[in-house]
């Protein structure tokens, strides 16, 4: 079992086992949301910031978009990736091709970040 992490920058790290309200909290930088959507072929889990988009300088998670596109919205900040829902309400793990797509997307999918703050680009 496993979830994913995926920072605003671009970078997709895997981690190992089922994270906690904690893990999930740390990983988006707030009180978390819950975003269900397809993945290959099953239910997952994007957990985001639900404040994300009220900090003084929101930051757009672009590669997020790319996995999951929200109708007439945008993803601000870090995302957690975990499976679908237990059957009695559990946080599962991402499936074998969960993790094969996730891992597609972070090698396809390059997102070109201008700063408007710094010089230079970032491809995530």
């Amino acid at each position: 079992m496993s979830w994913a992490t995926l920072s605003v920058e671009g970078a997709m790290s895997f981690r190992d086992g089922i994270p906690s309200l904690r893990d999930l909290q740390r990983a988006v930088g707030g009180y978390v949301e819950a975003v269900s959507f397809p993945l290959a072929g099953s239910e997952a889990t994007m957990w985001v910031n639900e404040e994300g988009k009220l900090v003084a300088d929101p930051r757009r998670n672009w590669k997020a978009e790319c996995i999951c596109p929200m109708a007439y919205d945008w993803i601000a900040g870090d995302v957690a990736f975990t499976g679908g829902v237990g059957s009695r309400g559990e946080t599962l793990g991402l499936s074998g091709p969960q993790i094969l797509e996730l891992w597609r997307v972070d090698r396809n999918v390059h997102v070109l970040l201008i700063d408007d703050q710094k010089p230079g680009v970032v491809i995530g």
